[in-house]
């Protein structure tokens, strides 16, 4: 994680500009959970923006640091609330940043996130939530004994034919983002970009696509930056563009390629890490892709079983730390042996449609399997009681004592 010196310079980008409905969101909402601190740079960077072009002209943080009257580490512990909430992301580039700004949530989003609204009533007391969405609701039309006669497209205009797709991606949208950010890969891009070379690769051509891979992929093969930057430049294509399926190859290549290395015997007798969390939360939270699965599988950890936890990430869309429960769940219920990728993915997107995002809400849904399995219990609540143990959890961490 790069931490940010006074000389950085920082341009600010967005999505939009916030209407008078987003402040009033931001002020009630975000705030009472980011504080009044982050919530003065998330307007004073907002501000910074061209309304024209949405896009700042280049400041130095020593700017930053005069316009809010703050030390450096405060405003760069305020970003990382930001950042965590969904109302910022930052990208990073030879000692150059850039902040794009992003929509808060409408409000009926922001409360019926789940995690979000349930911040806020920690924050402000359920008597106070319930106060401030009275501001937020609206009183709709009587609609009884109304019909909906209301034309639809074609029925007025007439069909032109087939015709060019017309698709234009920098315009201004206005739209919201789905969810927030709960969990960053560590990935120092700052001493992956002091590795690469201008004139082998211009890093300013990644898009963000390609560096939510090079993470996710550094994070589940275990590929530090410096092995992350050789993997990239073998997967540039013939206009030196990085071709996102062979940048995955060449990473699960790389993995290979390092455990060959190692004789299988010596494998076998590779000693645990003595300082996994004990506790079962800090342990998903913590653990790798490989360590976990070194764990399960007695240190036998196939790039197969590896491919899977990274089309969970990507394609599914969990998160990691999700990822991590789901693995020791399901491992535990095969008896050790881990089924396909089909079989994961039906089940990930189950759990994906349950809004199972983070290692608390995934273990007592865990505890709800547990418990139906004894009651046959149905329909899942995450507010139900913990009312089952989950012994499996234990036997992992009691066996890397």
């Amino acid at each position: 994680m790069e931490s940010i010196r006074r000389s950085d310079s920082f341009i600010v980008s967005g999505e939009g500009i916030c209407s008078s409905i987003d402040y009033q969101v931001l002020t009630l909402l975000y705030q009472p959970i980011i504080g009044d601190s982050a919530f003065n740079l998330y307007l004073t960077l907002m501000n910074l923006m061209d309304r024209q072009t949405l896009l700042s002209e280049e400041y130095l943080h020593a700017d930053l640091e005069s316009l809010l009257n703050r030390k450096l580490d405060l405003i760069e512990a305020d970003r990382f609330k930001l950042e965590a909430i969904g109302l910022i992301v930052t990208f990073f580039a030879k000692d150059s940043f850039t902040y794009e700004i992003k929509l808060p949530l409408s409000a009926r989003s922001f409360v019926n996130d789940g995690i979000l609204g349930q911040y806020l009533i920690s924050a402000i007391t359920k008597t106070r939530f319930k106060k401030i969405l009275k501001i937020f609701k609206i009183n709709s039309s009587n609609k009884r004994q109304k019909y909906n006669i209301s034309k639809a497209f074609n029925e007025v205009f007439p069909a032109i034919g087939n015709q060019d797709l017309l698709q234009e991606n920098n315009l201004i949208s206005g739209k919201k983002q789905k969810f927030v950010s709960l969990s960053k890969y560590n990935f120092n891009w700052r001493l992956f970009s002091d590795s690469v070379s201008e004139e082998i690769f211009n890093l300013n051509d990644l898009t963000e696509a390609i560096k939510l891979k090079i993470e996710s992929l550094s994070y589940v093969y275990g590929l530090n930056e410096l092995m992350m930057k050789d993997v990239m430049i073998k997967s540039l294509n013939d206009n030196n563009q990085v071709d996102i399926e062979r940048l995955a190859r060449n990473a699960r290549y790389e993995y290979e390629k390092l455990n060959e290395v190692e004789p299988k015997k010596e494998a076998k007798e590779k000693s645990i890490n003595r300082n996994t969390p004990t506790d079962p939360v800090e342990y998903f939270k913590s653990v790798s892709p490989i360590q976990l699965l070194n764990e399960i599988g007695d240190n036998m950890v196939s790039v197969a079983d590896l491919r899977t936890v990274e089309r969970l990430i990507d394609e599914v869309g969990l998160a990691p730390s999700v990822v991590n429960v789901l693995l020791a769940y399901i491992a535990r219920t095969k008896e050790g042996l881990l089924p396909g990728f089909a079989y994961f993915q039906k089940v990930g997107q189950t759990w994906k449609r349950n809004q199972i995002n983070t290692v608390e809400i995934a273990m007592d849904y865990v505890k709800h399997l547990e418990s139906r399995k004894k009651s046959n219990f149905t329909g899942y609540n995450k507010n139900k009681p913990k009312d089952a143990e989950i012994d499996w959890l234990e036997d992992y961490i009691s066996n890397m004592e």
